[in-house]
């Protein structure tokens, strides 16, 4: 396994949440690799399974400075620039927008003038990760790489379920429906 000196993910994918460095497995880095976080990005660098640190936009040099945990791998063997083993998350931060949602099945929706009323839902939202370590711990795992397409069914899945609960909370007629589309969206 070839030792990584610069850590960096220059062309992430439009669709990519998270992309592993290197992708499949550990990589093998050093005290004193660089760590490249271009604009939009934050990486969570792991070892032995753990979350050391999150970086953000910069260049780091790796050291026990920025992760203290590794102060144990500074050895004499390889002037002071010991091989480790680790992961670096690459988790894009900038904002995904106009994702689509829709209801896979028409939802029952009981009116007073109509009786039971099939009705069918669909619409757009933006997301973003706000917490990158959180993230990639309870959302991606170890996966190596995390894209927008994944996400999607979990997020709408979750949407089509609060505006189905909403629908059984409004009280109003279907007709006046439309009129409540503000106070819908922002539940």
């Amino acid at each position: 396994m070839a030792l990584i000196d610069v850590i960096e993910l220059p062309d992430q994918r439009a669709n990519e949440l998270v992309t592993r460095v290197p992708e499949q497995g550990a990589g093998q880095f050093t005290l004193g690799s660089q760590l490249i976080v271009r604009e939009g990005q934050s990486t969570v660098f792991y070892r032995d399974g753990k979350a050391l640190d999150v970086f953000g936009p910069g260049r780091y040099t790796i050291s026990t400075n920025n992760l203290p945990v590794l102060g144990g791998l500074a050895g004499v063997f390889f002037g002071g620039r010991s091989p480790f083993t680790a992961e670096v998350y690459f988790v894009s931060t900038r904002e995904f927008n106009d994702l689509k949602w829709g209801t896979s099945q028409p939802l029952v929706f009981r009116d007073a003038e109509f009786g039971m009323v099939r009705l069918r839902a669909y619409g757009t939202y933006s997301m973003r990760v706000a917490d990158p370590r959180l993230f990639v711990q309870q959302v991606v795992g170890p996966r190596g790489a995390y894209t927008t397409g994944q996400i999607e069914d979990y997020l709408r899945s979750l949407i089509v379920t609060e505006f189905n609960d909403m629908l059984g909370s409004v009280k109003v007629s279907l007709l006046d429906l439309p009129g409540q589309l503000s106070d819908i969206s922002a539940a």
